[in-house]
């Protein structure tokens, strides 16, 4: 039945170390957002006034004439301001040594690019409240948050599949605005190119896909296709992604192939289970990718299960549409069957022979 082995001791220890020093890494990054621009003194008719910068987007303003009020704020911008500078470098400095025992420990898990880009989404503020992360990719969070590493072949894929959120509110940065998914995307590597006009999928050079995608937007709603305002990508409509926020995300620190922490945001792992076995039955669905949805699904069914302790009889997954209750017996009876027969020692094959479940 098992997909996984579990982390040793050891390194549970160094994952929980690094994503605490990363977590707090990203709180002073917040914070320092706050002191982003500076403070001067501007001469006015002869007069000294405190001008606050905020950016190219936003303008400058004034916050009064020379007093001891303005002085003082100044001292405390100023004073802050480097403070936090100095903390952060210190930081990052041990994100990057707390690296290394990541990658000798084993547990540097996602692809270098898929975290940079991610990385590159949550620092534009994107992470979350617009994208979240879905398909094999999301695997990765849930198997760092169960402290296991699932089977190389259930998370393998020369994709990322980022999910729009339609419905939220777009209040970004001038430059993110402006710049878009693709924009980002070619900042993290800039052979990042449209498939094709209007596409909701860029490809580097290397052949490695990006996907934007949405659910269904009501008739009459009010809702946004793409992050850019310029030639960004356009969100692709499929049916059934509305699920897959249905229930309230799941944040989780991974590690990436060189060490470096990234923040993923994932659907709930229940939703996610139920809404990769329901995309597995679809007819049109490539028959190939069925396989690996069916086993994916099996996979976060088991970690809901035995790590995280979550149950599929409770009022937030009832209150679930049909199309993804109906199918949760048969799935949950199938892993506790398959659990009762590992727990109890009985091979269902001889010796030799593999389980074709198990491909």
């Amino acid at each position: 039945m098992s997909k996984l082995k579990e982390l040793t001791a050891e390194q549970r220890r160094i994952a929980v170390g690094t994503a605490q020093i990363y977590e707090h890494l990203l709180e002073l990054d917040a914070e320092r957002k706050a002191f982003h621009g500076g403070l001067y003194w501007k001469t006015v008719a002869g007069r000294d006034y405190l001008v606050r910068t905020t950016g190219p987007h936003r303008g400058n303003r004034s916050l009064g004439p020379r007093s001891p009020e303005t002085e003082q704020a100044y001292r405390e911008f100023t004073e802050t301001k480097r403070d936090l500078d100095l903390r952060i470098k210190s930081i990052n400095e041990e994100v990057a040594r707390q690296a290394k025992f990541c990658v000798a420990a084993g547990i540097n898990r996602v692809p270098r690019l898929a975290a940079d880009i991610v990385r590159s989404l949550d620092a534009s503020e994107l992470l979350g409240s617009h994208l979240i992360i879905l398909g094999s990719h999301a695997m990765y969070a849930y198997e760092m948050a169960a402290g296991v590493q699932l089977k190389a072949g259930l998370l393998q894929t020369e994709d990322l599949d980022t999910l729009l959120n339609t419905k939220s509110e777009i209040e970004l940065a001038g430059s993110t605005r402006s710049a878009g998914l693709l924009g980002i995307l070619q900042d993290v590597d800039a052979t990042f190119k449209p498939q094709r006009k209007r596409s909701f999928r860029a490809v580097n050079a290397k052949g490695f896909m990006v996907d934007l995608i949405r659910a269904p937007i009501d008739s009459g709603g009010l809702a946004f296709t793409s992050i850019g305002s310029g030639h960004d990508l356009i969100a692709d409509q499929l049916r059934g992604l509305e699920w897959l926020t249905a229930l309230p995300l799941m944040t989780q620190i991974v590690i990436a192939e060189n060490g470096f922490p990234v923040r993923f945001v994932v659907p709930e792992p229940r939703v996610f289970a139920l809404h990769k076995l329901w995309v597995s039955l679809q007819p049109t669905r490539d028959p190939i990718k069925r396989k690996r949805d069916l086993h994916q699904a099996e996979a976060v069914v088991q970690l809901a299960l035995d790590y995280f302790n979550l149950r599929f009889d409770d009022a937030a997954i009832k209150a679930l549409p049909k199309d993804l209750t109906a199918m949760i017996p048969g799935l949950v009876e199938r892993i506790n069957a398959r659990r009762a027969k590992t727990q109890s020692g009985q091979t269902a094959l001889p010796p030799g022979f593999g389980d074709r479940d198990e491909d």
